[in-house]
């Protein structure tokens, strides 16, 4: 076998085993997003409902049926449990599987832009990114969008580069299933814009091939996002689409937190510090600016940055951190081209074992330069696997509630509806934001109700008593910023149960 086939193995084995850290965990965290995803996927396995049809748990006697990006993830989890039978784990099983099919996809393209050095490295930073790390194992829908999203990259390369019908076909289906699992995969068609424009010229952009493209790419999640809105008009239920506002205002210019998070989730989770030193070293001491992967790399990193920036009140929040997912292929690409640059221009020189003394300043340029190199490329290894356990400490953190939940579902009769905590219902100027925390229902298998912070008071509760709700389950760390609100609902309610810092009422 040769050393450079068995580094390609050796990269994918260490991409695939820090992506199988969480792989057999349950759905015990305190994350919205994971405990719908799996109510959805629970409901379409055990209600057999079509996938047209996504019902989450929150919305009291209603329907459940929300609006939602197209829930191709969470039917494929479905259609597991129908085959295999009922297993938690099975979304972080899906979540991996689709995480190493992109490793394949990228490595392709790696593969294709670059020489087998550049490629290697490219692949490497991309194997070890530590929101790619974190992603590969959640429950959530950004693995399977992130393969389409990036098999949509490489088939428009592929395309631009030489007309092919098959990655013409292949391009408008991987863009269109992107736009489909996640809306705000959009913005790789600005990418495609500026590569247009720059390989083949503006005219280009109003060429039949180039019309179509945008347009079948585009229509599907058009005709999807029309339709599940209405279930938003009908019933008020939307994960984040209709009912949290996520977009830039004129207080980025007054509220240094938008930049500010955008930046540092860019640096710490993306780059990994490391990262922009040694493009400083290759834009200062190579040619590297001028090569066509270069172009790429920087379109597609203008494409995410104008995302983050029109989306700056989610993408600059902490836990905002995996729409930045986007910028991981171009920043990958840049790396992985410049750490090459710089090595093929110093290391000939610096090995050279025929000097003279007009060759010793270049030789010191060199070694302080690959020494530096050298250093850059450590740290960039060592912070992303800091930041990934970071990450994950955070994002894999079990809830202490979750201990609670087998006494409560024997406290709590079937078809009861629950009413339990939720989140702030706007931001300090009045923005909407879905404030919806499903986990509670999730674990006991319950539908209810939640109620904000803002409304947290015991008329409130009574009035949710008048829409059903049987029984509340109370955070004490939420109650308890309202004063005088847990004496006032255990002098009005009966508390029949207590548990790590949750409190069940019988309304």
């Amino acid at each position: 076998m040769k050393p450079t086939n068995l580094l390609w193995i050796i990269i994918f084995l260490i991409g695939v085993g820090a992506r199988s850290t969480e792989l057999l965990r349950a759905v015990d965290t305190e994350s919205w997003r994971e405990s719908d995803v799996s109510t959805i996927a629970k409901n379409f396995y055990q209600k057999n409902t079509d996938i047209f049809h996504p019902q989450i748990a929150w919305d009291g006697s209603g329907p459940g049926y929300t609006e939602s990006e197209f829930q191709i993830y969470s039917y494929l989890i479905a259609t597991s449990y129908k085959v295999f039978g009922f297993w938690e784990p099975t979304g972080r099983i899906i979540s991996f599987i689709f995480s190493l099919a992109t490793l394949l996809v990228f490595l392709r393209l790696c593969k294709y832009l670059f020489e087998e050095k550049a490629a290697l490295f490219s692949f490497f930073f991309f194997a070890i990114s530590p929101i790619l790390l974190v992603i590969s194992n959640s429950i959530q829908p950004e693995s399977v969008m992130f393969f389409f999203y990036v098999c949509s990259g490489y088939t428009f390369i592929r395309w631009l580069n030489d007309q092919s019908g098959k990655f013409y076909t292949l391009l408008i289906l991987c863009t269109a299933l992107a736009l489909l699992c996640k809306i705000t995969a959009a913005n790789i068609g600005l990418m495609f814009i500026i590569m247009i424009v720059f390989k083949k010229g503006w005219k280009s952009l109003f060429t039949p091939k180039v019309l179509i493209l945008g347009l079948l790419s585009v229509l599907p999640s058009v005709f999807w996002y029309v339709y599940g809105n209405r279930f938003f008009v009908l019933y008020g239920n939307s994960l984040g689409l209709s009912n949290e506002y996520a977009w830039i205002g004129w207080d980025i210019f007054t509220n240094k937190h938008f930049v500010i998070g955008i930046i540092q989730n860019e640096i710490f989770t993306v780059w990994t510090l490391a990262g922009p030193f040694i493009i400083a070293l290759a834009l200062l001491f190579t040619r590297w600016i001028k090569k066509e992967s270069t172009l790429i790399g920087i379109s597609w990193l203008a494409s995410a940055a104008v995302f983050y920036i029109l989306a700056m009140r989610t993408t600059a929040d902490d836990w905002g951190y995996y729409y930045h997912i986007f910028s991981i292929p171009a920043v990958s690409l840049l790396l992985g081209g410049a750490v090459i640059e710089l090595w093929d221009k110093y290391f000939p020189l610096v090995n050279s074992k025929t000097t003279t003394a007009t060759d010793k300043p270049g030789i010191t340029k060199g070694r302080f330069i690959l020494g530096g190199l050298a250093l850059l490329v450590c740290l960039f290894v060592f912070s992303s696997f800091k930041y990934f356990y970071r990450i994950k400490a955070s994002v894999f953190q079990t809830s202490d509630f979750y201990q609670c939940k087998d006494s409560l579902v024997k406290l709590i009769p079937p078809g009861s509806l629950v009413l339990a905590n939720g989140g702030l219902k706007g931001d300090k100027l009045g923005h909407p934001k879905a404030f919806n925390d499903s986990y509670f229902f999730y674990w006991i298998d319950r539908k209810g109700y939640n109620i904000t912070i803002e409304d947290l008071s015991v008329k409130n509760v009574l009035a949710f008593k008048d829409k059903g709700a049987a029984f509340f389950i109370a955070e004490e760390r939420t109650i308890g910023k309202v004063p005088g609100l847990v004496a006032d609902l255990k002098q009005t309610f009966t508390p029949i149960f207590e548990c790590n810092g949750c409190i069940l009422f019988k309304l």
